[in-house]
C-alpha cells in the first residue's frame, strides 16, 4: 500500500520531470469565478487564454477608482504570454497588442500567481504536514486525496517565493499523472485584504484535461505584425518623461504639495509607428511619522487606453462640469458612489477630475484629498 509521504513524493518527482503542461483551469471563491485555458513550460513561460473572469471585488474597485490596467471585460477572449522576462497582453477584439515589463498574469489575488502554478509539488513532504484523505474520483478520473498543513505558519501553496498565511489545504491528485485536479485553499488569519475576493472562502483552483511535454517555444511567442496596434512599455525617469512624452505634467508644482512619485520611474507605453502614448502615475503625500496619507493617481495620454476609456465612460455618466482657467472640466464623487460597501474608519475624500483637448485626455484622482485641493491641483496642468 503507498503512503501519503510516497504519493505527495512521486507528485514532486511527476513535477519535476516534466518538461510542460497545459489544461483548462478554473479558479472559485464565494462570487469569484474564473476561467481559461493555461500552459506553462519550464522554468517560467506561461501562457493564459481567459474564457471568464468574475470578480466582486473587482466591480467594486471600478467604482471606486476605475479599476486596474486590465479588468476582467478587458482579459476575457485575449491572450496573456508571459516569456520569463516580458508579457504580451494581445487584446482579440481590438486588434492591439500590449507589452509590458515583467510578468502580469492579472492573478485575482494581490501577490499570489495562481495561474498554472504547480511548482509548489517538489516541497510538499518537506515544507507541509500531510494526511490521507483516502482515494475518489474527480470527473472519472481516481485521485488520492492529501491534506496539507503547513510546518511554517506563512508557508506559499501556490508560489515558492510568495509568502503569505496559510492555515491548511486540501490537493487532489491525478492517480495516473502525479499531478493535482483540485487544490482548496483555506487563507488564514490577516489574509483578509489580499484574499478579499473570496467573502471569506475557500480558494478553489481546479485542472482539468492535462496534455504533458507537448509544448515549444512557439507556443510562448507572439507575432506583434498580426495586430494594428502595438503599444510597448518604457520605464523612463521623469528628465525623459518631460522631454519625450507629448503631454505636460507639473512635477514642481506637485511636490510642492509634499507629493513623491511612488515609484523612481514613470511606465509609459508607446505606439511609435502611430505616435501615441498613454502613462500611468501614482504620487504620494505622507504623515509625521512616514505613512502614507493621501495619494493622486494621474492617467494621460493622447490615446485612450482601456483603463482610461473607463474613466470617461464614469465622468461622462456622474461628473459635475466646472469652469478652470478656461477649461471645462468634469469632477466626480467617487466616494459617495461606495460609501455604503467602505468601512466606517474610512474617509471618504475620494474624487476624480477630467478633461481633455484636441489630442490629449487628462485624469486626477485623489484619495483623501478635499475637492477643493484636487481643484487646486488641476489648475497647475492648466496655468
Amino acid at each position: 500500500m503507498t503512503s501519503v509521504r510516497e504519493v505527495a513524493a512521486n507528485a514532486g518527482e511527476r513535477y519535476e520531470e516534466l518538461k510542460s503542461f497545459e489544461a483548462d483551469q478554473e479558479i472559485t471563491a464565494g462570487g469569484m469565478r474564473i476561467k481559461g485555458h493555461v500552459k506553462f513550460k519550464k522554468p517560467k513561460s506561461v501562457a493564459v487564454e481567459y474564457e471568464e473572469y468574475r470578480s466582486p471585488l473587482e466591480d467594486f474597485e471600478v467604482k471606486l477608482s476605475g479599476g486596474s490596467e486590465f479588468i476582467g471585460d478587458d482579459l476575457v477572449d485575449s491572450r496573456v504570454i508571459y516569456g520569463g522576462k516580458d508579457t504580451w497582453i494581445h487584446l482579440v477584439d481590438k486588434s492591439t497588442a500590449v507589452k509590458k515589463e515583467g510578468k502580469y498574469l492579472y492573478s485575482p489575488f494581490a501577490g499570489v500567481d495562481v495561474i498554472g502554478q504547480l511548482g509548489f509539488l517538489p516541497s510538499l513532504v518537506s515544507d507541509f504536514l500531510l494526511k490521507d484523505d483516502g482515494k475518489g474520483e474527480i470527473n472519472g478520473r481516481p485521485v488520492h486525496r492529501l491534506g496539507l498543513k503547513p510546518k511554517s505558519s506563512r508557508r506559499s501553496l501556490f508560489l515558492k517565493d510568495e509568502v503569505f498565511n496559510l492555515a491548511r489545504a486540501e490537493l487532489a491528485l491525478d492517480k495516473e499523472l502525479g499531478l493535482p485536479l483540485k487544490i482548496t485553499y483555506y487563507p488564514g488569519q490577516g489574509e483578509q485584504l489580499r484574499f478579499s475576493g473570496s467573502q471569506g472562502s475557500p480558494v478553489i483552483v481546479e485542472y482539468s484535461n492535462y496534455e504533458v511535454d507537448k509544448l515549444g517555444k512557439r507556443d510562448f511567442q507572439f507575432d506583434p505584425s498580426k495586430v494594428d496596434r502595438v503599444f510597448r512599455e518604457e520605464m523612463v525617469s521623469e528628465e525623459e518623461f518631460a522631454d519625450a512624452f507629448p503631454l505636460s505634467v507639473p512635477f514642481d508644482e506637485i511636490k510642492g504639495e509634499d507629493y513623491e512619485r511612488a515609484r523612481e520611474n514613470i511606465s509609459v507605453m508607446e505606439d511609435d509607428e502611430a505616435g501615441r502614448s498613454y502613462s500611468s502615475m501614482t504620487f504620494l503625500r505622507s504623515d509625521e511619522e512616514g505613512r502614507p496619507s493621501s495619494s493622486i493617481q494621474l492617467l494621460l495620454g493622447n490615446y485612450l487606453s482601456r483603463e482610461m476609456s473607463r474613466h470617461r465612460t464614469y465622468m461622462s455618466e456622474n461628473g459635475e462640469e466646472v469652469e478652470l482657467e478656461g477649461t471645462t472640466v468634469k469632477i466626480a464623487d467617487r466616494g459617495e458612489a461606495v460609501k455604503e460597501r467602505l468601512p466606517d474608519e474610512w474617509e471618504q475624500n475620494i474624487y476624480e477630475v477630467s478633461w481633455q483637448g484636441e489630442e490629449s485626455f487628462y485624469f486626477l484622482l485623489g484619495q483623501e484629498i478635499p475637492r477643493e485641493e484636487l481643484l487646486d491641483l488641476a489648475r497647475s496642468f492648466l496655468d
